[in-house]
């Protein structure tokens, strides 16, 4: 069921989210850059009406569009670095933040290397950051293509002037590739809030929750005066698209078994999900028409807050007729950005069940719908796509932060499902990764070293089966029993490999937008 989604979902949203935003030091230093840019940039709208003339018209549903600003896109861009760095510099007193010119002649001279952040931060954070850049370009009248650079010039400035320590190639290729995944989901999904009709407090919470999901373009309206300038249209940039959006919480369990060894958790977890737009609509035809996004994690649980984000967002996309009336086909070129991150505590025993990453992936894709008589409904789809870069488990590679491997390979996907008198649904769907890295240490080398590394030579796949069955018990509300299996194959060239095996079971009690 598409349905537009309302702001008592998104209130709720934020309550569970708060959290996140102090868990790690990239995340609380947005609200320094949201003040910084404020202070600096004067307020002036940059909108028109998409329609001409509106006299005389009513609570239409007209456009507007923005007017092309690249140059405030790149301003708002380095306000953005510029106020995380003075944070880091003045508040934190973070060694990295002490630069200047010697510093930045460094970097240049030292060329790019490997770094050695923790997992979230590098593959999760960092995309995150880039799609702050993104929408810097977005919000300015920027299509989508046309941000892309943006968020690669942005990551290029912090990288090689506002840190003392050498230009990761790590950092540059999730915040410019992974940013635009991220950053164009959260632009299409704030735009879904806007209303320039409401005034008072409704009008305050979209404006609140808008900047909550995209915080450049919620600063952008505030500095143009859009965040409370009253029309008689709703204002959005983009055409009304259909939105589903579902909200689960229940018990997860986890067993896991390495070598002769089995931990378990128990948890309380959740589930968020979003399909935008429709992925056989023949208007679609422009990046993101239609994505698919999955957010999952835990609570009250040694796991990570945030333990799954999977996103799948159309590039292109072309409809193939078929005879039949209640069938249709296409294929097109997909985005990936997928991370997930798990462990087991169990015996007071840290094990990590499976880590796993692609931030800058795409490849083609073929899907499939068949009704029959409007109560039965058959979807399918299969994905292929070159990772350029990702990260994966490894049981040996352990320096500083890092506990993980990093390099390029690939994935497939499938997805099948079955929809029954719009009541109960089958799921089943596989995913299969390889990561391969190439540059690393074997035990013979010296210990003290660079560690300007992939990780561990070798390459690590992790293939994934899920089976979920859910039940719409009444109206909007559904209950959701999955099951998984997630299978590790680590191949190194200086080590044992390692098979790792774990299996794990969600009943959950959700909600229906």
């Amino acid at each position: 069921r598409f349905m537009r989604l309302t702001p008592s979902f998104f209130t709720d949203l934020l309550k569970k989210a708060t959290p996140l935003w102090f868990m790690n030091k990239n995340c609380h230093r947005i609200l320094p850059t949201l003040i910084f840019c404020f202070l600096i940039f004067p307020g002036k709208s940059q909108v028109t009406d998409h329609t001409g003339s509106i006299s005389g018209a009513i609570r239409t549903d007209s456009l507007l569009l923005n007017i092309k600003n690249p140059l405030k896109g790149a301003e708002i861009v380095a306000a953005t670095n510029i106020g995380i760095w003075s944070f880091d510099r003045f508040v934190l007193q973070a060694e990295y933040a002490r630069i200047n010119f010697k510093t930045v002649r460094n970097n240049f001279k030292s060329g790019f290397v490997w770094d050695n952040d923790m997992f979230l931060t590098n593959l999760l954070l960092h995309p995150y950051h880039g799609g702050l850049y993104f929408n810097a370009a977005r919000s300015n009248g920027k299509n989508f293509w046309q941000s892309v650079p943006f968020a690669a010039g942005g990551s290029l400035m912090w990288e090689l002037f506002m840190e003392n320590e050498a230009p990761s190639i790590n950092d540059f290729m999730p915040t410019s590739l992974g940013g635009a995944a991220l950053g164009e989901m959260t632009f299409r999904i704030s735009d879904l809030l806007i209303d320039d009709r409401l005034t008072g407090f409704d009008r305050f919470k979209r404006e609140a929750l808008l900047t909550v999901i995209s915080p450049v373009r919620g600063l952008n309206r505030i500095i143009n005066g859009d965040a409370w300038k009253y029309r008689t249209i709703k204002g959005n940039s983009l055409p009304s698209t259909p939105a589903a959006f579902s909200i689960s919480a229940g018990h997860r369990f986890i067993a896991d078994r390495l070598y002769k060894r089995q931990d378990y958790s128990n948890m309380l977890s959740y589930d968020l999900g979003l399909i935008y737009g429709n992925e056989f609509d023949k208007e679609n035809e422009k990046p993101y028409d239609f994505f698919v996004l999955k957010l999952g994690g835990n609570f009250f649980s040694a796991q990570p807050m945030v333990s799954r984000v999977n996103v799948l967002g159309m590039l292109f996309s072309n409809n193939i007729s078929l005879k039949g009336q209640h069938q249709h086909l296409s294929y097109g070129i997909f985005q990936h950005f997928n991370y997930y991150e798990s462990q087991s505590d169990a015996n007071h025993v840290q094990l990590y069940p499976y880590k796993i990453s692609e931030t800058a992936a795409a490849g083609p894709g073929l899907l499939y719908k068949i009704s029959v008589k409007n109560q039965f409904t058959f979807t399918g789809s299969a994905y292929l796509s070159a990772i350029l870069l990702g990260g994966s488990q490894t049981d040996h590679y352990k320096y500083d932060e890092r506990d993980y491997n990093m390099g390029s390979g690939f994935s497939t996907k499938l997805n099948l499902t079955l929809n029954i008198y719009n009541k109960l649904q089958i799921q089943f769907n596989t995913e299969d990764y390889r990561i391969y890295s190439w540059v690393g240490y074997g035990p013979d080398d010296s210990k003290d070293f660079s560690s300007n590394v992939h990780g561990d030579v070798g390459n690590t796949s992790l293939s994934v089966g899920r089976l979920g069955v859910s039940y719409l018990i009444r109206k909007n509300i559904f209950i959701i029993s999955e099951s998984s299996y997630n299978y590790r194959n680590s191949v190194y060239k200086y080590y044992p490999n390692v098979a790792h095996h774990v299996a794990e079971h969600k009943l959950s009690l959700g909600y229906l937008f």
